[in-house]
This record gives C-alpha cells, structure tokens and sequence, in this order.
C-alpha cells in the first residue's frame, strides 16, 4: 500500500527573469501567484470585460503572469518567465516605475490593486436604475451605520470583493454610559503593523504586534450624546419635582396655577423626547431638538478593529523607523509568525456583528411566540473571542528584503502546496522546508482565508453588479465593555 506522500505529486515553481532592477515586482507577483482567490478575482473581472466588450489589458497581463507561475509537476517543463507585458503596461500607466528605479513592494501592492480596480469598474454592467444612486450615495459617505438602511443586503452579497481588501473601523466608546459614537469605516488593502511597543520595546510576535495595533486608548474631552441627554433629562426632572413641591407649599393665583401647568405640560413633553432620544439605538444629532442640550464631556475609549475581514489579510511590518536624533534606521529583529492564524479576537466587532444578523434572521422565521427577547450586541463579550472558522487564516506566502533602509534586494518564500514551500529570488529558485519559512526575517506576511465560500461565476449581460462600498453593519449602541481581556 503506497503512502499518501508517495500519491502527493511533487511540484516545482517557475523564476522570474530580473528585467532590470525588479527584484521588489518580482516578488509581489510570486506572492500573489500563490493566492487562489487573487486568480479566482482577475478571472472574474476576465470574464466581466468579455461581457461588456470592455478592454482590460493590464488586468489581462497580470493574470496572464500570474498563471504563468502556477505550480506544476516536477516532470513538466518549467522555464524562467519573463514579466515584460505587464512591465510594459506598468511603466505606461505609473511613472514612478520608470527608470530601472527599485520601488518598494508593499507600494507596488498598491498600485497593482488600483489599476486592476479602475479596469474593473470600467467593465461593470452599467443601466441599473436607481440602484445607482444609491451605490453612489455609499461611496461618497463614510459614516453609514448600516447596509440594510439602504436596503443593498442582496445587491452586496452579489458584488466581486478585491480578496485582499477588507475594512477597519474607529469604536469610540463613553467610560461612563459605555454605547459607542458614530462610527467611521476604512477601507484597507494591507495593514501595516509597527515593531515598536509605546515603551521602544521592539515586539517579538505578530500576534503582539497585532494588539498593538487594535489595543484600545483613553481619549479625554469625547462629547457623548448619549450622556448629554441623560444630564438634561435629569436636570428637567429635578426641576419638575421642585415646581410640584413648590405648588403644593404656595397656592397662589388662577393664572399662577395656569402658568404653572403649561410649563409642566412643556416639561414633560421635553422629558418624553428625551427618554425617547436616550433609548434610541440609531444616531441623532443634538442640534435637532428645539431646546438648546448643554453638552457633557468625558474620557472615551479609543479602539481598531476590523469590521470586515478580506479573504488575504496582507501584514506590511514596518522595519523602516525614524530616530529621534535624524535619519532613518531598519529594524532587523526577527518576528515570530504562525502558519495558521486566528483573527477572531481582532475582528470581534464583524464576529458581533454576524451573530446580530443571524439573530434577525432567525427571528424573522419564527413565530413571535416563539422568539426570545433580543439581547443585541451587548450580550456578546467583546474581549472574550471565540473562535470563528472563517477567521482562520493559512500562511500562503511571505516578502523578505535583504539590505538597508535605503536599498537592498527582495525575495519570497511562497507556498506551492499544504506541503511544499519554495524560495524565490529572481529566476533562482529552490525548495524550502516550513522551519526555514518561520525563522526567516519577514518583511510582508499574506494570510489567506482557509475557508473560503466559492464564488459563483456570472457572466450575463443581465447581471447586477456593485461598486465597492463602505457601509457599516449595524452600529451596537447597546452598552458591552471595549476593554480587551489580553496582555495589551
């Protein structure tokens, strides 16, 4: 009985010919290659242009190279490949790739990404009606509280996400009242984690280096609506009590008493409105009332997290730091990294924000005598993460510079299969064992998602598709602590 090692075939990876100082696209692109859901995304956009007869001739060079560098059989004939379409369709589209010049790579992944995103617009089926403008209105605000406040639920389900962007949100939480300000969505394409703790501690692990970086912050003299209004609504009932106190001691005239009871008619309309305002869970201005809220202030707690996870989470570990005495310096502290990591912890707001619609939906297919009453956000521990599987994430390839702040020479390790890991430098390339990946001195990490939904391939004239947007699941105003429960 053979061995399931043995039924494994071995494979091999092609080079990539150096066409002149570009060691730093060279290594981007074997990263990349190493991605399923990025060949599974420039296919998509592919398969979009021939629909709408649209000409993507830089996206069509970027998957044509990427191809190019799929793993194949040891037996099978595997050449050095040589990028110089997409070389070419870079140095006409961006100047700074001009020149022979070495860039750097985590800004080459920007760049790539933005002209693959400006192509895919162009060849997005168009005539959707009012749909339009309501995608419209998403891209241009930044402060939407919820998806389903514009009713896209469906129409974002169906959209093609760029696999490595995702979106990170500022929660601004009271100390006192604990519900959170109006919150601001990012959308992000890599995340570039510092090496250096507050104390000038260099950090030792990505994990550490990744509570660093949502660890929360005390924030003093926050404005909080929501304490605004309490303060008011207690100062209006105090002065409704003493005024029925005072009735009672001083009976004075008709028209005292007459005045007495429109003002305490006004009051209790006002203390009505302000109850309602402090029970609300949606936002709302304190200028929209028609009596002036004095505005009460205090200490808010200031957090990251990420309120949609990509499909590849792409770590940039910023090496390059400024001293304070002038110049820069690079850090060549070796960080420790997993080959499987979990980012529930650090997703809890997206992981909150599921459980709330899959509560929704679970209530809208009862009965009501059967519904339990709704907990909401708050009833689920921010700090106390559970795992979530599809926040688990493999290891698929990393970026190494060798050299100094100002220049130096960029190779990848990349993952062929669960098995085989190879090193890349240019048209060297050789296999790698999993301990040599983890030891090695990393400069970008790419996670992907280790399970990953397939995306159903649509290629009708007739189908819907929708831009990128920012929105906001819903926005938990119901009171949970914010305080992490780890060493940061």
């Amino acid at each position: 009985m053979h061995s399931l090692a043995a039924k494994t075939p071995r494979l091999v990876v092609p080079g990539l010919q150096n066409l002149g100082n570009t060691c730093f696209f060279n290594a981007i692109l074997q990263a990349l290659a190493s991605l399923p859901s990025v060949h599974e995304y420039l296919e998509e956009i592919e398969q979009r242009a021939r629909v709408t007869r649209r000409n993507i001739a830089f996206t069509g060079a970027l998957r044509d190279c990427l191809k190019a560098l799929t793993p194949r059989e040891e037996h099978e004939v595997c050449q050095v490949f040589a990028p110089r379409v997409l070389n070419a369709e870079l140095t006409s589209k961006l100047r700074a790739f001009r020149g022979n010049k070495q860039q750097d790579s985590q800004e080459l992944l920007q760049f790539l990404f933005k002209l693959v995103g400006n192509e895919q617009k162009r060849c997005s089926v168009q005539d959707r009606g009012l749909v339009d403008l309501l995608v419209d209105n998403v891209q241009e605000s930044a402060t939407w509280s919820s998806i389903s406040d514009l009713q896209l639920l469906q129409a974002v389900d169906k959209r093609n996400w760029n696999p490595l962007q995702g979106l990170q949100v500022n929660l601004l939480q009271c100390s006192r009242c604990h519900r959170f300000q109006p919150l601001n969505n990012q959308p992000f394409l890599d995340v570039s984690l510092s090496l250096v703790s507050l104390g000038n501690r260099k950090v030792s692990r990505l994990t550490d280096a990744l509570h660093l970086y949502t660890e929360p912050e005390i924030v003093k003299g926050v404005e909080c609506r929501n304490c605004s209004v309490v303060k008011e609504l207690r100062v209006t009932e105090r002065e409704c009590a003493q005024a029925i106190n005072q009735a009672k001691l001083h009976h004075g005239s008709i028209n005292n008493v007459l005045d007495l009871e429109i003002t305490q008619h006004e009051r209790k309309d006002w203390m009505h409105m302000l109850e309602q305002l402090a029970n609300s869970s949606f936002n709302f201005d304190l200028e929209q009332p028609k009596r002036p809220i004095s505005r009460s202030r205090g200490e808010s707690h200031k957090r990251l997290q990420f309120s949609r996870s990509p499909d590849v989470f792409c770590f940039h570990l910023s090496r390059k730091v400024y001293r304070k005495t002038g110049g820069a310096v690079k850090l060549e502290n070796y960080v420790e990294f997993p080959l499987e990591l979990d980012m529930s912890v650090y997703c809890q707001y997206e992981v909150n924000s599921v459980a709330e619609q899959n509560l929704v939906t679970v209530r809208a297919s009862q009965p009501p005598s059967s519904l339990i009453r709704r907990s909401g956000l708050s009833s689920l521990p921010f700090s106390g993460a559970t795992k979530q599987p599809y926040l688990l994430y493999d290891l698929t390839a990393v970026i190494l510079h060798h050299g100094n702040q100002r220049y130096g020479h960029f190779t990848a390790y990349r993952r062929a299969s669960p098995s085989q890991w190879f090193f890349v430098s240019d048209e060297s390339v050789r296999e790698a064992s999993v301990a040599e990946v983890l030891s090695s001195c990393a400069y970008m990490l790419f996670y992907e998602r280790k399970y990953r939904t397939k995306k159903t391939t649509r290629s009708s004239e007739t189908e819907d598709t929708i831009d990128d947007d920012d929105s906001l699941p819903d926005v938990p105003f119901e009171p949970h602590l914010l305080l992490p429960s780890g060493r940061f």
